[in-house]
């Protein structure tokens, strides 16, 4: 015999369950636009173009801003990179490039490092800024190779707005930027951008404020490396043979 109420309450129970999920939700995406995922899909765009995942000891995000000849050089954080070993960048294209010790050179005084791979293909460069233009309040976007949750190789970009709170910060290694964006494992040497798309900085550093439970992060003004390399005529050697090398699958999520 059929229980005429025993099926209503399925059917009432099963209704509550969908709710509870859809609400669950909009809650999830609500607090994702609250801690500010960027949706300027212009710098979405420029953001992805001129980024590489950088993989290796530690792992982080590395910018494509110069190419000479079939040479490309990429800017990240010092921290990203400075650990012996092999490193692998992949490119926007999901492209592997090998980069051993002797194709990376680390700035004095800065948590900025470069590095070098050869390639014949056509990879956009990031657009620099003028960082002394920058003042507090302005919006500005940081866009990196974040971990995600899944396997321990999986990342995904993940590109945030916020705000600048401070543009003169004195932190050691050059870190003058504060700003309120949502930082991940994985963004360190991410850039920077404007509203227009404009590199003003490198993303590098989580930490927590004096005498505060607030998490705020911070990054070296790109003209710090763009002084670095003005000031002491710095020329960087060209790469003439090809470092390509075959992806592993788990670089290619």
């Amino acid at each position: 015999m059929i229980n005429l109420n025993s099926i209503l309450f399925n059917m009432v129970l099963k209704k509550y369950f969908v709710i509870c999920f859809l609400l669950s939700l909009i809650v999830l995406f609500g607090q994702e636009e609250k801690k500010g995922i960027a949706v300027n899909t212009t710098v979405d765009k420029i953001a992805k173009e001129i980024t590489v995942r950088i993989e290796g000891t530690t792992r982080g995000t590395g910018i494509l801003i110069e190419r000479r000849g079939t040479t490309y050089t990429i800017l990240t954080n010092a921290h990203v990179v400075k650990k012996a070993g092999q490193k692998i960048i992949v490119t926007p294209d999901s492209k592997c490039y090998a980069v051993e010790s002797n194709q990376i050179r680390l700035i004095p005084n800065l948590d900025l490092a470069i590095l070098q791979f050869a390639s014949s293909k056509d990879y956009p460069l990031a657009q620099l800024g003028n960082a002394t233009q920058l003042r507090q309040g302005n919006i500005v976007y940081v866009g990196g190779w974040a971990r995600a949750g899944g396997p321990l190789f999986s990342r995904v970009f993940l590109i945030t707005e916020g705000k600048l709170t401070k543009v003169n910060s004195e932190l050691p290694l050059g870190y003058s930027l504060t700003y309120t964006n949502l930082i991940r494992v994985g963004m360190s040497g991410a850039p920077i951008l404007t509203q227009q798309g404009k590199v003003v900085g490198i993303n590098g550093l989580v930490r927590l404020v004096p005498n505060s439970n607030e998490i705020v992060a911070s990054g070296i003004n790109i003209n710090q490396f763009v002084n670095w390399r003005r000031n002491r005529n710095q020329t960087l050697p060209v790469i003439s043979s090809s470092s390509a090398v075959t992806c592993h699958s788990r670089y290619l999520n």
